[in-house]
C-alpha cells in the first residue's frame, strides 16, 4: 500500500518539519506545516474555528503530510485518516536543546514554514516556547501515548524515541 496520508506529531524542536520535508520529497506528497496555519503575522494566533476549517479541508484531500498537532478537536480524526503516524518523542532535554538552537538560527533567518511577519526572537515568544515544551511533555505526551496505544492507531504508529531512529527515517 502506497502511503498517501502521513501525520507527524510531537513536541516542538523534535525534527517534525525536517522529517515532513524529507518524506514529502521521498513520496511526492504535499506537506502542510500546522505552524503556517496557526500563526498569523506578528505571531498572532489564528482564530480556533479558522484553523479547524483549514486543517479539516486539508485532511479531506487524497494525499497529505501534516506536520504538527493543530487544534485537538480534529487531531484524532486526522490520526484515524492517516496511513502512517510518526510520533517524535525524544528526551525532553533534546527538545529544549534543539529549540534553543532554532532560536539562535532565527537571529539570521526566520523559519521558512512560518508566514511572513512572524518574529520568534522576542523574549515573550521564547518564554512561551519553553513553557509549551514542558506542558506538552508533561500533559499532552501521556495523553498521546494513551491514544496512540489504541487499535487501530497503534498498528500504524512509529514511535520515534531516539536520535538514531530519527536519522534512519531521514536517510535517502
Amino acid at each position: 500500500m502506497k502511503m498517501q496520508k502521513i501525520a507527524i506529531i510531537g513536541n516542538s524542536g523534535g525534527g517534525k518539519t525536517a522529517l515532513a520535508r524529507h518524506l514529502g520529497q521521498l513520496y511526492g506528497l504535499p506537506v502542510t506545516h500546522v505552524d503556517s496555519i496557526q500563526f498569523l503575522p506578528g505571531m498572532k494566533i489564528r482564530p480556533h474555528a479558522e484553523s479547524i476549517q483549514i486543517l479539516s479541508e486539508i485532511q479531506t484531500r487524497e494525499a497529505w503530510i501534516i506536520d504538527g498537532y493543530g487544534p485537538l478537536d480534529i487531531l484524532t480524526g486526522r490520526l484515524a485518516l492517516a496511513d502512517q503516524i510518526y510520533f517524535i518523542d525524544l528526551p525532553i532535554w533534546r527538545h529544549f536543546w534543539w529549540c534553543t538552537k532554532r532560536q539562535v538560527k532565527n537571529i539570521f533567518s526566520r523559519r521558512a514554514e512560518l508566514v511572513e511577519g512572524c518574529n520568534e526572537l522576542t523574549f515573550e515568544h521564547t518564554k512561551k516556547l519553553y513553557q509549551s515544551l514542558w506542558q506538552v511533555h508533561t500533559k499532552m505526551r501521556p495523553e498521546m501515548l494513551r491514544i496512540l496505544g489504541r487499535e487501530p492507531l497503534c498498528e500504524k504508529t512509529m514511535h520515534v524515541h531516539t536520535l538514531h531512529q530519527l536519522r534512519e527515517l531521514m536517510r535517502p
